[in-house]
């Protein structure tokens, strides 16, 4: 149990910080922002802090359900890469916590640039850990032609690493341009790196038939 004493202190800190700040919250927090930083969404602060902390609990009960019922048994495997994405999705929900908190509090914060990094680091760190990761039904690019070879899965996880690590650095980048730019950046840098990962594992697998 100890592999989920982060992501367990992650939710506790979150729930902390929702007790300490509560009486201090207007009624209603803005939940989603536009391009410009605007918010254009709003919750009850109670509804607010149920939903964002439900999603955590969420994905908490997903993480330590998910090897339990892994058919092969193996993701003890690829335990360090899998601990490693999850967490950095509660760090990022944390994050997002603190800024729906902070705003609601007065905080003017640069919420048009926070977007874009965000999204950034999760492509990068998914890209850092999936190299290492072993052939299974839950982490990775899953198709079937990387399911049917460990050769096609390794080669395809090692381009596909340094993809989504580009993509990530594309999508932090992006913060810099023009509002009206930076979602194009995010949606072509993830739909592009993912395109180009499952083509790729078709190519792998085609040569090893032809070998």
């Amino acid at each position: 149990m100890k592999k989920y004493l982060f992501s367990a202190g992650i939710i506790v800190l979150t729930v902390f910080t929702w007790v300490c700040t509560y009486s201090s919250l207007p009624d209603n927090l803005a939940t989603h922002w536009g391009l410009n930083g605007s918010a254009n969404d709003y919750q009850t602060k109670a509804n607010a802090m149920m939903m964002l902390i439900g999603i955590m609990i969420i994905l908490y009960i997903l993480m330590v359900i998910i090897p339990k019922i892994d058919p092969k048994n193996n993701y003890k495997t690829f335990i360090r890469p899998y601990m490693a994405i999850f967490n950095t999705m509660f760090a990022v929900l944390f994050v997002i916590n603190l800024i729906t908190i902070l705003t609601g509090l007065g905080y003017d914060l640069p919420i048009s640039y926070l977007g874009n990094f965000i999204v950034g680091v999760i492509f990068m760190v998914f890209g850092n850990f999936i190299q290492i990761v072993k052939p299974n039904f839950f982490l990775g690019i899953r198709t079937p032609w990387t399911l049917s070879s460990e050769r096609v899965w390794k080669d395809t996880h090692r381009v596909s690493s340094k993809l989504f690590v580009l993509a990530g650095m594309l999508m932090m980048l992006a913060a810099f341009l023009p509002p009206v730019y930076r979602v194009s950046v995010i949606f072509m840098a993830a739909i592009g790196c993912i395109i180009l990962s499952l083509l790729y594992s078709y190519i792998v697998y085609q040569r090893q038939l032809n070998k």
